[in-house]
């Protein structure tokens, strides 16, 4: 092992020494990727870069490959214990494989680090978690497309080298704290998710009533519901006063994202102003409508317009009978998304037709039995709203706090 050298970023207990991450790895097991071409599914689990997240492998999901390419990489066979680091797309994920993955493999875009019995792998784990070192990580992440850390970077990464036992003596404070703040995350992620229930049982409840002044219809004979327009890419304008085009990506859950927004030239939009949207309008993702974030569906406001309906978005307009407020709730249900997830084709990019849209049947109250459960339903959503911002800020603390407690690991304050 190369000499040790005193590490000087102001981060990290300066009187530390430090190695090269090649330095700790097993001398009969350099530090290596894995399956290259992994094929078709079979018995082996397989880990691919965006399984490894927040310091552990998401067992749940993981693809398989068959055991014939498995034995073709069996210097990646796991054997449990081992450090793995994600080095595309979001390069400098790091993980310590559990024994229950004892056999299974990797894909080429992660990184095996076998550590000799000198070196926790869960310090090194860690360390790599901490600000000093992703700092460390960040020097050699590049790539114009995607980030990545190739594995000649990796092996000269300078990590801290303290006696096993202090290692495991950092190692079990932080297992401690982190398993207390993972825990509180978990409550308070259920108490969320049950506040969320509250207001999806009150809107199913609200909107299934059969009373005898509601009548029975479909989506299709109450709203004015317009395709976008495939407008050429071609045209795209980067000008100040270009019109915003509305597409499916700008859609979210509830609202409107205006990142990476496109633009139509404002000299020729007056051929397209039947896909200018209006302050009220609703709007609907037609290509893939649905994903694990809920329904992307949207209402216009004052602030998204002016702006241009495009292509595989589809925009609902109510008639005389139906309220804007009561139309949005009624396509935020989930008896609604349920109707969609039924009918949308395609494998890989799932989508809707207008007509699939329009055959939605519900029950339609008066208007003004409309305009009293769209107020209570208005309120209990803002309720939810304000506790989604109250749990975000719990979630951001706690994630500050885990910094916090890595900062003062790895500079000599536990």
């Amino acid at each position: 092992m190369r000499e040790l050298d005193s590490y000087t970023d102001a981060t990290v207990a300066t009187a530390w020494p430090t190695a090269p991450l090649e330095d700790l790895a097993e001398p009969d097991s350099p530090i290596t990727y894995g399956v290259v071409k992994p094929g078709a599914e079979g018995a082996v689990p397989f880990i691919r870069g965006g399984d490894i997240s927040d310091g552990a492998i998401q067992e749940k999901g993981l693809r398989t490959i068959t055991a014939a390419v498995s034995q073709q990489y069996k210097r990646t066979l796991l054997r449990g214990g081992e450090l793995l680091i994600s080095l595309v797309g979001q390069p400098g994920q790091v993980a310590v494989a559990d024994a229950r993955l004892a056999g299974a493999n990797i894909a080429r875009q992660v990184g095996l680090i076998r550590l000799r019995g000198e070196v926790d792998a869960h310090f090194i784990s860690y360390f790599l978690r901490s600000p000093a070192g992703t700092a460390s990580l960040g020097k050699f992440t590049g790539g114009a497309v995607q980030q990545v850390i190739n594995l000649g970077d990796l092996r000269r990464v300078l990590v801290p080298l303290l006696p096993l036992a202090e290692q495991r003596r950092i190692v079990a404070i932080l297992d401690e704290a982190f398993e207390g703040i993972a825990t509180a995350k978990a409550n308070a992620e259920k108490n969320l998710q049950n506040a969320r229930e509250v207001f999806e049982s009150a809107l199913d409840t609200a909107l299934s009533r059969r009373d005898d002044g509601c009548t029975k219809t479909t989506l299709g004979a109450e709203v004015d519901l317009l395709a976008g327009y495939a407008f050429s890419s071609k045209s795209y304008t980067d000008e100040a006063n270009g019109i915003r085009l509305l597409r499916g990506d700008n859609i979210m859950q509830g609202y409107l994202r205006w990142n990476d927004a496109k633009a139509w030239p404002c000299d020729d939009s007056a051929a397209y102003m039947r896909f200018a949207l209006d302050e009220g309008d609703i709007v609907l993702a037609m290509d893939r409508p649905w994903v694990k974030a809920g329904l992307k569906r949207a209402r216009i406001t004052s602030e998204d317009l002016p702006c241009l309906l495009v292509q595989r978005t589809a925009r609902l307009r109510p008639e005389q009978r139906l309220r804007v407020d009561f139309l949005f709730h009624l396509i935020s249900s989930r008896s609604f998304s349920r109707h969609l997830l039924d009918l949308q084709t395609g494998i890989g990019v799932p989508h809707i037709s207008g007509k699939q849209i329009e055959s939605f049947g519900f029950m339609l109250p008066p208007l003004s039995e409309q305009a009293a459960i769209a107020g209570v339903l208005d309120d209990l959503a803002k309720c939810t709203q304000r506790l989604e911002m109250i749990y975000d800020q719990k979630f951001a603390a706690l994630d500050d706090l885990k910094k916090s407690l890595l900062h003062q690991a790895f500079t000599g304050a536990l």
